[in-house]
C-alpha cells in the first residue's frame, strides 16, 4: 500500500513516554503508527527528526468575530492564527455582532468560514429570549449552546432560576452541552472605579452563578460545561459535583499562569472577563487541571480587540485577549520544564476537549483518527504580539519566555502551515462546520 504522507522518525508520545515513531497519513486519516524502517510506501514524506509529533490542539472556546466585527478579527485571520499556533480545530462562540440566535446568522457564519478557513471550524449557538423560538434546524450544525448570564445575548433576558431551568431542558432535549459563563448579573452596569469593577466580577459572583447552574443540572440531568473557571473556590465546587460525562469545565492559560498583581491595570492590557485572580488561584487551578481532574481541559477564550481598545484606560478598555498563538508555547513549556506530564498535556489540550463536544475522530494520534497534527520543537524564545497572524497584537504574555514553537500544522492530512509560511490558501483544509462524529 502507498500512503499520501509519512511523518518520519519524529518524537512520539506513547504511554506518556517519548519514543521515535513515524505516522502514516492516508485520505485525511491516520493510517498507522510505525517503528523506524517499517513505514509503508508513500507519495510524500516529512523528516521529523528532532520534532515532536503531537495531536493538534482542539480549542472549544474562541471568538472569531467576523460579520460586523471584521475590523477585530475574521475567519481568515483567526484561523490563520490557529494554524500558526498549532490549533487544528476551533469552536466559535455566538456573542458576535449580530449574535447567533437564529439559523440565518449561523448560516452566514458557516458560509464565511467555508470560504476563508485554514483549520476546522465548529460553532456554538445562543438561546433566544423566547426559548420556544429556538430553531431546531440549527442543531445539525452546532456543537453546544452558550449562555452569558451577566450580559445576555438578548438584552431583555434575565437569568433567574426559571430561565436557567428552561435552558437546561433545551440542552437535554437537544442532546448537546449547555456552556455558560459563570457570573451573576451585575447590580451596576458601569463600574465607577477599579474596586467596583473587581467586586462586580468577584469569585463570589462566579461561585454563586456556578451553584445555580449545577442545581438545575442535577434536576434535569443535562450536560453542563463551565467556561473559563478562574477561582480556586469554583474549582472546588466543580470537583465536589464532579460528573465526567455531565459536568465538565475548562480553564484558560491566562488564568493558569497570570495573576492580577502582575499588572498595573493602567490600561486594558490584562483586562479580561473573568479577571485575573491571585497566585493562589493559579496554583489551585493548575492542581484542579492536572491532579484531581476537576477541570477537564484548556481553552483559550481567544477574544481579539483593536489596539486602541486595549490601550485605553482600564475602565474604558475592552475585555479579552488573543490566545490562539500563545497556548501551545505556554503549555508545552510546562511539559518541558517538568511541571506537567505528557499524559496531562495530551488530555487537556486535545483529547478531553474533543470528547466534551463529541468529536470522536479528533484529539488523538491513533489509527483511524483525523490527521490533525502539529509538529513542534524545543526552542527557547519569547512571545511577541507583533508576530501574531491574529489582527489582535496586544497580549499580557508579551515577552514571556517559552521553550516550544509549532513548526508545521497539518489539518485533515493537508500541510497548512510550515516553517513560518502558509502552504495552502484559505478554504481548502479543514471542515466547516465541524459536527459530532
Amino acid at each position: 500500500m502507498t500512503v499520501d504522507l509519512v511523518l518520519k522518525d519524529g518524537i512520539f508520545i506513547e504511554n506518556g513516554l517519548e519514543t521515535i515513531r513515524s505516522v502514516a497519513v492516508e485520505a485525511g486519516k491516520i493510517e498507522g503508527i510505525y517503528k523506524h524502517g517499517e513505514e509503508p510506501q508513500h507519495r510524500d514524506v516529512i523528516d521529523c527528526r528532532g520534532l515532536y509529533i503531537l495531536p493538534g490542539i482542539v480549542d472549544i472556546h474562541v471568538h472569531l468575530r467576523d460579520l460586523k466585527q471584521t475590523d477585530k478579527e475574521d475567519f481568515e485571520s483567526g484561523t490563520m492564527a490557529a494554524a500558526a499556533g498549532g490549533v487544528t480545530t476551533v469552536v466559535d462562540m455566538p456573542n458576535s455582532d449580530p449574535p447567533v440566535l437564529d439559523k440565518k446568522t449561523l448560516d452566514e457564519k458557516i458560509a464565511r468560514a467555508r470560504e476563508s478557513r485554514h483549520v476546522n471550524v465548529g460553532f456554538h449557538a445562543g438561546i433566544p429570549h423566547i426559548i420556544e423560538d429556538f430553531d431546531v434546524q440549527m442543531l445539525r450544525d452546532i456543537l453546544g449552546l452558550k449562555v452569558f448570564p451577566h450580559t445576555p445575548l438578548d438584552k431583555d433576558t434575565k437569568y433567574d432560576k426559571n430561565r436557567i431551568r428552561d435552558c437546561m431542558k433545551l440542552a437535554r432535549a437537544s442532546e448537546i452541552p449547555l456552556l455558560f459563563h459563570p457570573e451573576s448579573p451585575a447590580l451596576r452596569k458601569i463600574p465607577r472605579d477599579m474596586e467596583e469593577f473587581f467586586l462586580s466580577h468577584s469569585c463570589e459572583s462566579e461561585v454563586d452563578s456556578l451553584q445555580s447552574f449545577i442545581d438545575a443540572k442535577v434536576e434535569y440531568e443535562a450536560r453542563l460545561h463551565v467556561c473559563h473557571v478562574s477561582c480556586a473556590a469554583s474549582a472546588r465546587l466543580v470537583h465536589k459535583n464532579r460528573a465526567e460525562d455531565s459536568l465538565t469545565a475548562e480553564v484558560t492559560p491566562h488564568h493558569l499562569f497570570l495573576s492580577g498583581g502582575d499588572f498595573s491595570h493602567e490600561d486594558g492590557l490584562a483586562k479580561m472577563l473573568p479577571p485575573l485572580r491571585s497566585p493562589y488561584d493559579n496554583r489551585m487551578l493548575l492542581e484542579a487541571l492536572t491532579k484531581n481532574c476537576a477541570i477537564d481541559c484548556v481553552a483559550t477564550d481567544h477574544a481579539p480587540h483593536k489596539k486602541w481598545e486595549k490601550t485605553a484606560p482600564f475602565l474604558k478598555a475592552s475585555s479579552g485577549i488573543p490566545g490562539l498563538e500563545t497556548v501551545l508555547p505556554v503549555m508545552l513549556t510546562e511539559v518541558f520544564e517538568k511541571r506537567m506530564s505528557w499524559i496531562d498535556y495530551l488530555r487537556v489540550c486535545s483529547s478531553a476537549p474533543a470528547r466534551i463536544l463529541g468529536l470522536e475522530s479528533k484529539g488523538i494520534l491513533a489509527k483511524g483518527y483525523d490527521a490533525d497534527i502539529v509538529l513542534a520543537r524545543i526552542q527557547e524564545g519569547t512571545i511577541s504580539g507583533k508576530e501574531f497572524y491574529s489582527k489582535a497584537k496586544t497580549t499580557p504574555f508579551e515577552g514571556r519566555r517559552v521553550l516550544a514553537r509549532p513548526v508545521t500544522t497539518i489539518v485533515g492530512g493537508n500541510v497548512v502551515f510550515r516553517d513560518g509560511e502558509f502552504i495552502l490558501g484559505p478554504g481548502i483544509a479543514g471542515m466547516v462546520p465541524v459536527n459530532k462524529s
